[in-house]
């Protein structure tokens, strides 16, 4: 797959932020990791160059990635770790000095629930917002691309929300088995 300039530029910069600035609760997790965030990543960053989406909008996609299995406590399905990393990004955004997306702590908080309760919060919290339902949409097909790493049956393709999703799905098990860099790399 080509990967545009700009998303592997955005990539490499967002990599760096999630290897250097966000934290995992769960330290020995084999599918958690910050490995399938950075995969997650790329997915978002593909997304957003795909819908033409603003700087904003592609950060707030790339926020989520980094910080939406940081607070895990175990691999199970683990009800709750959604809205503890959308906590631990609110902390981290306060300790930085960092701007905080509050699109982005519903996205997190959300992205473990049923569609229809997502959709729903995010509707209510953001009613003149036309993208924050879209970016809940996209990032929710972005992490579940990379559910290949749980076996073979991992992602049910009837599950993804949008026709870009279903495009990449094949993309999806390369990228796991050669990982983000080697795929830029070779694009």
């Amino acid at each position: 797959m080509n990967i545009p300039a700009l998303v592997r530029e955005r990539y490499k910069i967002w990599s760096r932020f999630l290897t250097e600035q966000v934290g995992f609760s769960l330290q020995h997790s084999q599918q958690h990791t910050k490995e399938h965030c950075a995969r997650v990543l790329l997915f978002c960053l593909l997304f957003a160059q795909r819908e033409n989406l603003s700087e904003q909008d592609a950060d707030a996609l790339a926020m989520a990635a980094c910080f939406h299995d940081s607070r895990r406590i175990n691999d199970g399905l683990d009800i709750g770790h959604g809205h503890r990393a959308a906590k631990y990004y609110c902390t981290w955004c306060a300790e930085h000095e960092y701007v905080l997306d509050a699109r982005v702590v519903f996205i997190m908080a959300y992205h473990e629930q049923n569609d229809k309760l997502g959709k729903a919060a995010l509707q209510r919290k953001f009613p003149d917002d036309p993208n924050a339902v879209l970016l809940y949409q996209l990032f929710k097909d972005a992490d579940a691309l990379d559910r290949f790493r749980l076996g073979p049956e991992g992602l049910d393709v009837n599950y993804l929300r949008t026709s870009y999703a279903k495009e990449l799905v094949e993309f999806s098990q390369t990228l796991l088995r050669i990982g983000p860099e080697r795929v830029l790399s070779e694009s």
